[in-house]
């Protein structure tokens, strides 16, 4: 078998490849709009609830980009989880449970931003943490660092890049 065979024999299987999860940056479910958040880097307060994304059942978070609508600036870190962990209320110091956190996976902290005006992004790359997620699904809670106040029509959003090793998987 010639080099050229292999290469192309694993192309066929596409047993990896990137994906976006979701291919629409995701809104975080349950902020409250208006509310004043009074995290710390020591406290760190919930910002919205538990988000449910479908994930590949295996394979690599490579990247993750935070969407900030509104312009804050302000660090927000996911709490990523493969089972659904005991919901924490929006604005309430968060909190983990030492049977929930052996279901955690990775805490992406977006903490850098980049200004682009009338909103700001901030990008994680090069994570490289590889999960099992036998469900398909990840459970994600984002914490606030900061103290923003989230205008209605500005939800922040977020998105994963993962290379997939689960050939059933669909981007949606």
């Amino acid at each position: 078998m010639s080099l050229e065979d292999l290469e192309q024999a694993i192309k066929d299987i596409q047993t990896t490849k990137i994906v976006s999860c979701p291919l629409v940056p995701m809104i975080i479910p349950g902020i409250g709009t208006g509310a004043i958040y009074a995290g710390t880097a020591a406290i760190p307060e919930c910002l919205g609830t538990l988000a449910k994304l479908s994930v590949p059942k295996r394979g690599i978070i490579v990247s993750a980009t935070f969407f900030d609508l509104d312009d804050e600036g302000l660090q927000v870190d996911l709490e990523v989880f493969t089972k659904a962990i005991t919901q924490v209320a929006d604005n309430a110091a968060w909190t983990l449970s030492a049977p929930d956190s052996l279901s955690f996976v990775e805490e992406i902290p977006f903490f850098t931003f980049d200004d682009q005006i009338a909103c700001q992004t901030s990008e994680v790359r090069n994570i490289g943490k590889a999960y099992v997620a036998l469900d398909g699904a990840f459970y994600i809670q984002a914490i606030t660092r900061g103290a923003p106040t989230i205008a209605a029509g500005a939800l922040p959003r977020f998105q994963l890049q993962i290379q997939s090793f689960d050939p059933a998987f669909k981007e949606v």
